[in-house]
Parts: C-alpha cells; sequence; structure tokens
C-alpha cells in the first residue's frame, strides 16, 4: 500500500475522516485497508493508502460482478431499470443515431444494447473482463474489445460519445484516466460520467460504512467531478442527481456531461464533500453501535455460524466489530470470489453447504431475499438464516 496525492489537484495535504479496514488476506494486489481523507487544498475525498493502479488492474481483469453471464442469464430488473434511466437521458443529449458511442467500462453490454434497440448503430464496448465481448454479441449484438480507462484501444479514436459510467470510482490514477479519454473524444464530442453522489451517501443509508468499499476510492461531488475533469481539458456542459436502483436501497450518483474547453478556469474549492463525508461517517458509526450489540450477543453464544456473502459488509465487520469473535466456520459467496481468504477462511460456493446444518449469517443485507431464495429453491438448504438488518 502506498502514499496517495490526491486524485483531483494533485498535492499531499491529507486530513484523515475514517480509517476503513477489510478482514481479507493480502494478495498484493486487493485492497485491504485504507484511510478515508479530505484534501485540504482542494477538498477532494479520497482513499488512501492503496495498492498501485497495476495492482489493481489485474484485481479488476481477474474479478467480474457479472456472475448472471457465467449462468447465460440477463441482468437482474432493478439493474436494467436503472440503465433505462441512463440511456433515456442519453438520447436527448445525442439525436443523431449515427453519433459514434464507446461505453467504457460496459460489461456485458446492456446500455449499448438500449442504445441499439433505440436506432443507434454506431456503438462500441471496451471492457478488460475477457467474457464481455462474447456475452454482448450474444445478448444484444454489439461490439466489445479490450481496454480499460487507462488504455483505450485504437477503435475508440474520434468517438462523439464517451460513457464512463461506475467506472472513475475505481480508478486510482483519476488525471491519467481523463487525459487518455480525452484523448479520443472528437473535437465537438462529449464525455458522461457517472459516480456515486457522495454528497447523498448519508441520504440513502444501507449497510453502515459499505460506501467506503472494496473497490470504492474516489467519492465525488459535482464540484470535485468539475474540478477533475477540468484538468484533463474538459468543461462541465451539465450536470444532475440521479439514483440507481441495483438493490434494496437506491444508489444515489451525480451524472455530469463534459466537452472539450481551452479556456482554463479557476474553480473554487469543494466546500460540500468534506462536510458530507464527515456526516455519512457518523450517521454510519450510530447506525453500527446498534449492530455491534447485535453481534455482541451472537459472538457469545459461540455457537458455529456461516456467513453467506463475502463482500464491503462482512469483511469490514469481521474486521472491525464484535463478529471478529465469532465461531465463523465458513464462508459462501459467488464464484467471483471463490478462493478469497477473509478472515482465515477460503470463500467457496454454497454447494459446499448441502451436509451442513449450522446458522447461515447473511452478510449481504441489500440481497437477503436473494439469498434465502437461492438456498432454500437453487441449493436446498433447510439452515436457520440469521438477518442483520
Amino acid at each position: 500500500m502506498s502514499r496517495r496525492d490526491c486524485p483531483v489537484c494533485g498535492r499531499y495535504e491529507p486530513e484523515t475522516l475514517y480509517r476503513q479496514r477489510f478482514a481479507v488476506e493480502d494478495d498484493g494486489k486487493r485492497i485491504t485497508a485504507y484511510d478515508v481523507v479530505e484534501c485540504t487544498g482542494c477538498g477532494a475525498v479520497y482513499a488512501d493508502g492503496i495498492p498501485s493502479q497495476e495492482s489493481l488492474d489485474r484485481y479488476y481483469v481477474a474479478t467480474s460482478k457479472y456472475e448472471y453471464l457465467e449462468r447465460g442469464g440477463e441482468a437482474p430488473p432493478a439493474l436494467g431499470d436503472s440503465h433505462r434511466d441512463m440511456v433515456a437521458r442519453l438520447l436527448s443529449l445525442l439525436p443523431d443515431p449515427a453519433t459514434r458511442i464507446v461505453d467504457v467500462g460496459c460489461g456485458n453490454g446492456d446500455v449499448l444494447g438500449l442504445l441499439r434497440q433505440a436506432g443507434h448503430t454506431n456503438l462500441l464496448g471496451i471492457d478488460s473482463a475477457e467474457h464481455s465481448a462474447s456475452a454482448a454479441r450474444r445478448l444484444h449484438g454489439v461490439e466489445v474489445v479490450a481496454g480499460s480507462v487507462l488504455a483505450m484501444p485504437p477503435s475508440a479514436a474520434g468517438a462523439g460519445c464517451l460513457l464512463l459510467c461506475a467506472v472513475l470510482e475505481h480508478v486510482r490514477e483519476i488525471p491519467a484516466a481523463l487525459r487518455e479519454t480525452s484523448s479520443v473524444l472528437a473535437a465537438d464530442g462529449l464525455l458522461y460520467i457517472e459516480v456515486p453522489d457522495l454528497e447523498r451517501f448519508a441520504d440513502y443509508p444501507s449497510v453502515p460504512f459499505q460506501q467506503f468499499s472494496v473497490e470504492h476510492i474516489n467519492c465525488f461531488t459535482q464540484v470535485s467531478l468539475a474540478h477533475a475533469a477540468a484538468g484533463a481539458g474538459l468543461a462541465l456542459v451539465e450536470a444532475w442527481p440521479a439514483l440507481r436502483h441495483t438493490g434494496t436501497v437506491p444508489e444515489p450518483v451525480v451524472c455530469g456531461v463534459f466537452k472539450h474547453s481551452r479556456v482554463s478556469s479557476t474553480l473554487a474549492r469543494d466546500r460540500v464533500g468534506g462536510l458530507a463525508a464527515r456526516r455519512y461517517v457518523t450517521d454510519s458509526e450510530v447506525r453500527e453501535r446498534e449492530l455491534r450489540a447485535q453481534l455482541r450477543r451472537l459472538s457469545a453464544t459461540g455457537e458455529p455460524l456461516i456467513i453467506w456473502g463475502a463482500g464491503t459488509h462482512t469483511q469490514h465487520l469481521l474486521a472491525r466489530s464484535p463478529l471478529a469473535e465469532a465461531n465463523v466456520v465458513a464462508i459462501v459467496d459467488a464464484p467471483r470470489l471463490h478462493g478469497l481468504v477473509v478472515a482465515g477462511l477460503t470463500v467457496t460456493g454454497p454447494e459446499a453447504l448441502a451436509a451442513r446444518h449450522e446458522a447461515i449469517l447473511i452478510g449481504a443485507p441489500a440481497h437477503e431475499a436473494e439469498i434465502v431464495d437461492a438456498a432454500r429453491r437453487v441449493y436446498g438448504l433447510h439452515n436457520a438464516f440469521v438477518s442483520l438488518t
């Protein structure tokens, strides 16, 4: 883990707001801990003390959140609704169906598929995951090539509109990423960016500290996003807040459209990001105190416990709560996390529970209903469940 200059202004003047820790084995490419800091210079909020960009790149190449693709399925309904909402706004910005649209970090191409249905034909997806290209062709008939926000393929050059949706919150080298995307944007092209909205984290609480996740290392407001883009010669055209429904709690996002600009502007310090981050930390601490009491009682029984869900919430609780003292005997999750070592236990699949009868603690409360359904209907399990909601 290394010191990190501010991804917006480039200075190193951090004030620590929260120390996030995860009970996961350090394999050199995974985030095991970081400090959430505010840059006292420009006001940006970001994660300090994280792996290099090269290490993170290796992690994202090997890790995919699109487990449904491995089963040949389509996106969950809530995710599809979020994509349709985004595409509806894009269509109002892109009236010409011949506009070259490039979606960076496109996954299985859901957004490109919706644009294709709306009449756009000049489409290209870019993703580092190997299976994305075949999935996009199978599901949507669109082209996807290998690449990333830091390594744009030649075929992206001259993009009339470039999409960075749920990308920049994952990238350590923000200035380099924005310069790279700016370089392939047509002279009159538009850059669409969508990131989680720090200013509204506390307004849409999920589990405590979930926004300080194992993958999100930048916390943007509209102001800090505009500052970052300005450093790459991009001016804000329009910005607006939105909600994305990918789980039980809406995800607040800020959306912005940018274009090339030769005018260098002096932007005022972000005075809302640090305040919003502090409010979110305080809110999370209050809610986690109640959760700690529940986990303390659970741990005190000494009863063996299986955890279903090995992501941010579980890793955080096993590092920073009484759950670390519980008699956890197994952890299960989706294929992308198999082999991960959390709190000394190797994550396996739910099929490994066929002959086990211990109670199952749901470590991913946002997906509680689908976990219980999968356990009963898919895996035929009859274990008791412990809810943290």
